[in-house]
């Protein structure tokens, strides 16, 4: 009976810590972020504000607004763009700016800092600034 009583509360437990998780990892409703594009050589590309809803994403709106490759599953550069690596893309052409993903990368920086996220678990809040930066692999990055 005593074990049966802790896995119900460990049950529980998991599932009010999954449904407040859940409800913190949202979007604010509406809002705008700036998204920075930087090439191999330092200089910007674009820099412009894009708003949001809720239901957006930073990798719809960088679609939505650039020209987007993506790593198919062998990581080479493809125009189809399905989430791949823990449910995620991974990024390595936008415009004029293409990677090869094992010499170079795109960082993604978040309010200056560097993310540890993958593009398609980053929240959008309202005035976040997104730098979408050419790096070379042992860069110091």
């Amino acid at each position: 009976m005593k074990k049966l009583g802790i896995s119900i509360f460990i049950l529980l437990t998991a599932i009010t810590s999954y449904f407040a998780f859940s409800q913190l990892n949202k979007n604010d409703e509406l809002g705008e972020i700036t998204i920075t594009v930087v090439d191999e050589i330092g200089d910007t590309i674009s820099s412009t504000q894009y708003p949001f809803t809720e239901d957006d994403t930073l990798f719809s709106i960088l679609a939505e607004n650039y020209d987007v490759g993506c790593a198919d599953s062998s990581y080479h550069l493809s125009d189809v763009c399905e989430k791949q690596v823990f449910n995620s893309r991974i990024i390595l052409k936008i415009d004029t700016i293409e990677t090869d993903w094992h010499n170079t990368y795109i960082s993604i920086y978040e309010n200056g800092e560097y993310s540890n996220l993958g593009i398609d678990s980053i929240i959008l809040n309202d005035g976040d600034v997104f730098l979408f930066k050419y790096t070379v692999v042992g860069d110091g990055e």
